[in-house]
Order: C-alpha cells, then structure tokens, then sequence
C-alpha cells in the first residue's frame, strides 16, 4: 500500500461560516464493527447490492437505498437470507439519512442514454449534504462513492456542494473515491480478492476509507489524491475498450482471416493480452470509459483513439443488425450484456434490436434470466419469444449475444438441431457453441472468425 503523497485541492468556492466538527480522528471501522453505527449503500443494482452483501459477511447493520420502490422490495426479500445481520432495505431518503448511519457508500449510476451523466451522484450528494449540516453530528460523516466518474467531478461538481453549505471537506464531511473493479461471476475475484484504489478529499478522509474498505477488500492502492482516484477507472477501462476495439477492426478489415485465431495466438506472447472480435461491448464500464475520460478532458482532440473506439463500438451493433436482416425473422438469444448477470445496460442485444426494428425486420428476443414481461418492457410491447421452441423454428437467424452456461444445455441444442426446411444461420457473438458439430440446415459463424459478417444468402423459399 501506497502513501498519500500530495494533499489534495481545495474547492475554490470557500465554506461559509459556522462551527467546525473537532479535528480529531473517528474511528468509523470500530463504530461499525461494534454496532454502534450503520452504513448506507445508496444504489441497490449489482455493485451496491454487493456491497451491502459483503459489508454484512462482516456483521455490519446495513441500511440499503434505492429509488425504485420496485428494486428496493426485490433487495429487501434477498436480504432475508442468512448472510449477515437484515439489511434495512428501503426507498425512503429519510430511512437512508437516519442518525445511526456513519459511513455512506454511494453506488447510483452515472450515466444516461450510453453518455456520462452525475445526476443522480449530485442529488444522492446534495441529500447527505444537507443532513449533515442540519444535524451536525458528533461524527463528520463518511462517503465512499463507488461510482465511475466524469474526471473533474469532485472538483466541480461535489466540493462545492459541501462548502455552500458551510461545510469543510475533510473536517466537517469525509469524503472519498474508490471505484469499484469486479470480474463478476469468475471465482478468485470478487470484491475481497481483486486490488483495490482509493483516495480522497484529504488524509483524514483517505484514511477512514482505507480503514472501512479493509473490512471488504485484501489489496488496496492509495491514489495520490481525488483528481489522479478519479482517472484510474476511466484510463483502465479505456484501454480494454480500445484493445476489443482493434480486434474487431481486424476482423472487418481482413474478412478472410480468422481473426480469432489470429488474436489468441498473438495473445501467447507475454505482454499481449488476448481479445475477441465481438457485436461490441456492452455494461457500465468499458463502453463508457472512453466517453467519460472525453467529456472531463482539457483536449478531447487529442485523444482521437478514444473518439475511434467509441465510433466502431456503436457501429459494430449496426454491422451485425445489417448482416442478418435480409435473411428473414430474427430470434436474439440473450438480453443481458453479460453472461450470468442480469444487467441490460448497453447491450449490444438492445441496439440489435432497435436497430432490427428500424430496419422492419421481425425478431424476438429470448433470456432465461429476464421474464417476458421484463423484456417487453426494455425493447417494447410484443418483443419477448413466450415460447422458445416455437421461436427457434420460426427463425431464420439466431442471435447468441451473452454466454450464458443455460445456453450450452438443454432445450436449446436439441431445438436447433432439429430438422427443418429452411436453412439456420447462426451468428454467436462469445462462441458459445463453437465446437459443436451442426448439421447441414445450420450454418454457423462466430465474431471475428472467417467472413462472419459474409453470412450466407437466404434460400429462395426463404426470398419469399
């Protein structure tokens, strides 16, 4: 672990006048462990869920937050089992603000339509804010927020939400970053295992951070202030999202390659990373990456090769949705951007489909994880396949977008296997189902691999 090597900037508007909590230290760790205080995690999706999870494993009393009544009751009944102390799960700010809640981990997205957007960061903010200089508690407060960031965003938009209201950071209010990394379902790396950067306004809020998330984390990283914590997100996603960026350059610009194969052995040198031509990317984190670090640059000219990855990430969703729509109805399989995790954010299943319909081509879309009415919901009325074997038989492309295991079982190899007048064309976006032997109906492609958006004509009874 790092030192904090620089003291951080200060807001340039200055705090109004009143008094300041005591300049000595609390001891939020202790207070939490002992129960004598609670933390709240404002933002119940995947990641603040998670957090809530782990912070009980380690006796916690937990208030989680949500503004989704709807979500907030879901998380409520998981919060049942016996993980930990209940978790007070509610859609009521004021449960959120009540006087036994210390530390605050702020886990609310930050974007908007696929662009960076802190509105939701801001008000989440503002509320803690506010409370804060209303009560005047014994113990300034502690904020860990969990969120990507815009870079410039403390600076701009946070700090001087405090200092307005007579608050000083790092005295009266801690407030620190730390971003959250996860490999979601692999085992070996979840949120205990995988290094961990934090930072903050000041030491003292640096250092309540590092003690607090040492409760979760084994490794963690102590950036030098909030303005380089803000960064390390967006560059460490950025160069994931310009590396897959490439490799799906490669597959279009050599068509009769199979870039595959290509990159998994280019991937056998120590220092290259192996990456996969794909529909795209999809989630909370790569896709956006780039996009964050342009908004909050001085000069976004010069980071052209961001501008280039965000342009062929959006239009490889397009290339796919083209390749298919003549060859008569679509079933896409899979509304969730990732395998075993049910997160629709940025799928490139979503743009497919938006992209399907404007082309007037008619699709269903399938996912174990999603009920019909989910998915009816996110891409519209009369969208969800109710029923996939019928589905299966009335298509003349299928769609493999997540990995999802189910995907690799039954009743989805038995259906495609089945004998059909009409030819199946098959495009598998993770390659699911790439070492499969089909049988003469089924022509199957995998992104990136030889011609794969080449695909083949449509018989003529199929023309028709």
């Amino acid at each position: 672990m790092t030192s904090l090597t620089t003291e951080p900037t200060r807001a340039a508007t200055e705090p109004a006048a009143g008094p300041a909590f005591p300049a000595t230290r609390h001891d939020h760790r202790a207070e939490l462990v002992a129960g004598r205080a609670a933390a709240c995690v404002w933002g119940l999706g995947h990641i603040g869920w998670s957090t809530v999870e782990a912070l009980r494993a380690e006796g916690v009393a937990v208030v989680g937050y949500d503004v989704d009544p709807a979500r907030a009751e879901q998380r409520g009944a998981d919060a049942a089992g016996p993980a930990g102390p209940a978790a007070r799960v509610t859609s009521d700010r004021a449960r959120a603000l009540a006087e036994d809640v210390a530390v605050h981990f702020v886990a609310v997205p930050t974007e908007r339509e696929a662009e960076p957007c802190s509105g939701a960061l801001v008000e989440v903010f503002a509320a803690i804010v506010a409370d804060t200089a209303a009560r005047r508690p014994e113990r300034p407060p502690l904020v860990i927020v969990e969120s990507t960031l815009t870079p410039g965003t403390v600076e701009e938009l946070l700090l001087p939400i405090a200092t307005s209201a007579g608050l000083e950071p790092d005295t009266d209010l801690l407030l620190a970053l730390a971003p959250r990394r996860d490999w979601f379902l692999a085992e070996g790396y979840g949120l205990r295992d995988l290094d961990r950067i934090y930072c903050g306004v000041g030491a003292r809020s640096a250092d309540a951070a590092r003690d607090v998330l040492g409760l979760m984390c084994d490794t963690l990283h102590r950036a030098p202030s909030h303005v380089e914590g803000e960064l390390v997100k967006c560059v460490e996603n950025a160069y994931r999202h310009v590396e897959i960026t490439l490799a799906n350059q490669l597959s279009l610009a050599y068509t009769h390659v199979d870039m595959v194969e290509v990159l998994r052995l280019a991937g056998t040198k120590w220092n290259v990373g192996t990456f996969h031509p794909s529909f795209g990317t999809g989630g909370y984190c790569i896709p956006l990456s780039s996009r964050y670090l342009l908004r909050g640059a001085a000069d976004a000219t010069r980071l052209s090769l961001l501008s280039e990855a965000v342009d062929t990430d959006t239009r490889m969703r397009g290339l796919v949705a083209e390749a298919v729509a003549p060859h008569g109805r679509v079933l896409v399989l899979g509304l969730a951007y990732k395998g075993g995790i049910k997160v629709a954010t940025l799928s490139p299943a979503v743009a497919i489909a938006e992209e399907l319909r404007r082309l007037g081509t008619e699709f269903s879309v399938y996912d174990p994880m999603y009920s019909a009415a989910e998915i009816d919901t996110l891409l519209g009325p009369g969208t969800a396949a109710t029923d996939l074997a019928a589905a299966v038989r009335e298509a003349s492309t299928v769609l493999v977008v997540p990995d999802h295991p189910e995907f690799r079982g039954e009743p989805y190899l038995s259906l495609l296997d089945e004998p059909r007048e009409r030819p199946l064309l098959i495009l598998d976006n993770h390659g699911v189902w790439e070492d499969r032997d089909w049988p003469g109906h089924v022509a199957y492609r995998r992104a990136g691999g030889t011609s794969w958006l080449d695909v083949p004509a449509p018989a003529a009874a199929d023309a028709r």
